[in-house]
């Protein structure tokens, strides 16, 4: 532990310093008043190279900067203020690491003076993942009820109440020194009484009413008194002071002015043990005997023995020289207004949070740098309310201020700057991420050539280095923090890293607008844009008017490109590509199809789409926000529908049963798919060779997917050969239009069997009837007298089927036969007693009817 030191600044130096090059994850900066622009000069880059997530929350009356000279509030860190009844004025500085942090809880503003100019008193606290001193701990419950005494914007509340969990993570041990503050209880209280033998006061502000000195000298009854004070510097009043101390043999201590002394000190002495309190109290009755919830200052102090008097030296006076002396400055009063936050959410809103709720509707403005004229009112927040969200464009603003409607002037309260939390997130070290070389679009990749050859080349690119990052880099530490939180939003924060991956255009094609603001990116463009077209023109072409169709040698380039595409993201036997990468190559995939880069006849786009699409079901090691997931979704069931095309469920090419192997892998994702998120993957038929899937085929795709009988599925396959499948008291009942019962009853059980254990089938046809029982790997078939009478019971080898076994063959087959043929008017054999209880059936009733259909 330490107590003097340049500046937080010095502590920051140290961590860029280490030999280790640990990140910093965490640094909070509180502060009474707060120089932005200098922070953004010296500490803000720093911070933000070493990994940390920054916040910065200062008094609400109070700021240090002109809107147009702050540049990085709201996006490289976030900001806010907050306000009690008397003044936000704790100074603490705390970064937090995996393994270690550091707190500085001392009298120094975050400000050029307070952390350069200004003579000033810090304690540094450190703790690490094998010990923090206690002090940690209360630091830490200080932090964590800190928003529930002091309003601030529900933002900043989040982001100082995980901090404080943080810091609670980190175990504690015995250790003198002790946090003290003033939410419940004033700091002189809290302080072991006299009598003391000598007690040191110092402070830049001294109450010019002398209650604070006059509890003080009564709460140590101390044997010597001794007060330093700068004579011009200081603020206070002379007379107040002589009557405070009278009786107490007090000695005034002149200090040096070369600088301005801004430290705050209260030491005594008990034999020859120092104590000393330290941190952002001044010597006043709001600072060190009132509560915050009674109208007190908000301070923060450390209580530790020092091996030393920690009061300068100075020059022995007597006190009668303060006589007649006052210095203090008129103090100016509480604004009316006071803004604390401004937010973007992850709908896109700007959601304004003032101090409290006033009798008046409070219009608020917003600007995009500050600058005189640039000024909008984007609306009230009414009467009685504390926030209020508004509509506004990314562009229209990143700062907020407040108009107050009984002067009818703006308040003099400093601005707030919008938060982005995506951009404000905690970031790693190491900012040379793998990324696109440009920001392109699809209108540019489609239609540029060259553009479009670059594209090609530079994911690919991509994707390798992708993969050699995951390759190389180490298991996530386990002390590293949560990334999830209330003010982290994941979605937004996942689109921010999208946007720095494979840049804006293409992310707000691949998730649209949802939690960013739509930046107009230029004409929509896309085989089903729509032409916009205020005034008929005869030279604009028409909106129906297919797109120009891709030359061949493109087409060849871009059939061989979309195979590698998919090898990279969605490798055999590897882990495969972010899920960004994944969903933008099958949203290219999709529109290549579209634009008929596969002749008709081709299908070899069968086997790396089924690819892409069961690439695109998350996996827990994704992290993807559910938000995004929904259009992941909606892209998967585009490519489902795409392979269902020309192809069967229930078939047995090599097309169908790609398709029905795919089906079984995203069946669940397409039925959740939404059909607002397929957007301008309905592609209509406009070009030769085009493979689409329209809205028809969607809509019966979902009405697939969300069916919960997987009979249904077979049901619809069988109408369209014009069978009809029908359940009768456990049997399945086929009738249509047929000749030959056998082969019929053998394709629905083969179908009914891959998802039911035991199926009973009973095919009909004019005179003729089959019955199949089948439980794997008992097969039994029963047949009219023209077919194959009497019951026989197969035994299937395990890659055979009904089917297999039955189909094709002039009459019944003797390969694997076990039992039969039994009449049928003679008790069935075991195998078919036990199959057709199994089925659920009635064994007399099955009997009974199969007879009753004559033998």
């Amino acid at each position: 532990m330490t107590w003097e030191f340049t500046s937080p600044l010095a502590l920051l130096g140290e961590w860029r310093d280490r030999t280790d090059e640990a990140e910093l994850h965490e640094l909070l900066l509180l502060g009474f008043t707060v120089d932005l622009p200098f922070l953004e000069k010296t500490l803000v880059p720093t911070a933000r190279a070493l990994g940390a997530r920054i916040t910065v929350i200062g008094d609400a009356g109070q700021g240090l900067y002109d809107p147009v000279d702050v540049r990085m509030a709201g996006r490289s860190y976030f900001h806010g203020l907050a306000a009690c009844r008397g003044a936000f004025h704790p100074k603490l500085a705390l970064l937090i690491g995996a393994r270690e942090a550091v707190a500085a809880v001392g009298s120094g503003n975050p400000t050029m003076a307070g952390w350069g100019y200004n003579d000033e008193l810090w304690t540094v606290l450190r703790g690490y993942e094998t010990g923090a001193p206690e002090a940690f701990r209360e630091l830490s419950r200080w932090l964590a009820a800190l928003s529930g005494l002091v309003p601030m914007p529900w933002y900043a509340a989040e982001l100082v109440t995980e901090i404080a969990a943080r810091l609670a993570e980190f175990p504690t041990v015995s250790h003198p020194a002790r946090v003290l503050h003033n939410l419940g209880t004033g700091l002189v209280g809290q302080l072991p009484g006299g009598p003391v033998d000598e007690l040191h006061l110092y402070a830049p502000f001294i109450d010019q009413s002398g209650r604070a000195l006059a509890r003080i000298v009564e709460h140590f009854a101390p044997s010597r008194v001794v007060l330093g004070v700068q004579e011009r510097w200081s603020s206070y009043d002379g007379d107040a002071v002589l009557e405070s101390l009278a009786g107490t043999g007090a000695e005034l201590r002149l200090l040096a002015e070369r600088v301005p002394r801004h430290g705050k000190l209260l030491e005594w002495r008990t034999g020859d043990r120092w104590t000393a309190l330290t941190g952002s109290a001044n010597l006043t009755g709001a600072a060190l005997l009132d509560t915050v919830a009674h109208g007190g200052n908000c301070e923060l102090g450390v209580l530790a023995a020092v091996p030393s008097p920690l009061l300068p030296e100075g020059t022995a006076t007597p006190l009668t020289h303060l006589r007649g002396r006052r210095t203090v400055r008129p103090v100016e009063g509480r604004r009316s207004l006071l803004v604390l936050g401004a937010l973007l959410t992850g709908a896109g809103l700007l959601q304004v949070t003032l101090a409290r709720p006033y009798n008046v509707d409070v219009a608020v403005e917003v600007s995009p740098d500050g600058s005189p004229g640039s000024w909008t009112t984007v609306g009230t927040v009414p009467a009685g309310r504390t926030a209020q969200e508004f509509a506004v464009p990314e562009f229209a603003g990143a700062v907020v201020r407040i108009i107050d409607p009984l002067t009818g002037g703006r308040t003099e309260s400093p601005p707030v700057f919008v938060v982005h939390p995506a951009r404000c997130a905690r970031r790693q070290a190491d900012e040379n991420r793998p990324r696109l070389r440009h920001g392109y679009t699809e209108e540019e990749i489609f239609t540029d050539e060259e553009l479009g050859r670059r594209f090609r080349y530079d994911l690919l690119r991509l994707s390798d280095l992708v993969a050699e990052n995951r390759t190389a880099r180490p298991a996530r530490s386990a002390a590293a923090p949560a990334q999830a939180s209330a003010v982290h939003d994941r979605y937004a924060a996942y689109l921010d890293e999208c946007e720095r991956t494979i840049g804006r255009p293409l992310t707000l094609k691949l998730f649209g607008g949802a939690g960013t603001p739509d930046l107009a990116l230029g004409p929509r463009w896309g085989l089903t844009a729509e032409a916009v077209i205020d005034d008929e023109d005869p030279d604009e072409p028409d909106e129906n008017t297919p797109p120009a169709e891709i030359p061949p040698d493109r087409k060849r380039e871009w059939r061989q490109w979309a195979v590698r595409a998919v090898d990279r993201t969605v490798p055999a036997g590897r882990e495969p590509a972010p899920m960004m990468l994944r969903v933008l190559v099958a949203r290219l995939f999709v529109q290549l199809l579209g634009h008929g880069v596969w002749e008709l006849d081709d299908d070899s786009w069968r086997a790396p789409l089924a690819r892409l699409a069961e690439g695109l079901v998350p996996r827990a090691e994704d992290e993807v926000p559910d938000e995004a997931v929904q259009h992941v979704t909606a892209v998967t069931a585009v490519c489902m529908g795409l392979l269902l095309g020309g192809a069967s469920l229930t078939g047995g090419t090599p097309h169908d049963l790609l398709g029905a192997r795919t089906w079984q892998a995203v069946k669940d994702r397409v039925s959740a798919a939404e059909a607002d998120l397929a957007g301008d993957l309905l592609i209509p038929p406009r070009l030769a060779h085009a493979v689409v899937l329209g809205r028809s085929g969607w809509e019966r795709l979902l009405d697939l997917a969300r069916s919960d009988d997987p009979v249904a599925l077979i049901i619809a396959e069988l109408a369209e050969d014009e069978l009809t499948l029908e359940a009768d008291r456990g049997i399945y009942r086929v009738t249509g239009r047929f000749t030959n019962p056998v082969p019929v009853a053998a394709r629905v059980a083969t179908l009914l069997g891959r998802h039911l254990e035991t199926v009973l089938v009973h095919a009909v046809t004019g005179g003729r009837w089959t019955f199949v029982a089948w439980r794997r790997p008992r097969l039994v078939v029963a047949g009219s007298r023209a077919m194959w009478p009497g019951w026989r019971v197969y035994q299937v080898p395990p890659s055979g089927t009904p089917e297999s076994r039955l189909t094709g063959a002039e009459g019944p087959p003797r390969a694997g036969l076990v039992a039969g043929p039994v009449p049928l008017v003679r008790t069935p054999p075991p195998d078919v007693l036990d199959a057709l209880e199994r089925g659920g059936a009635d064994p007399a009733d099955v009997v009974r009817r199969l007879n009753d259909h004559g033998t």
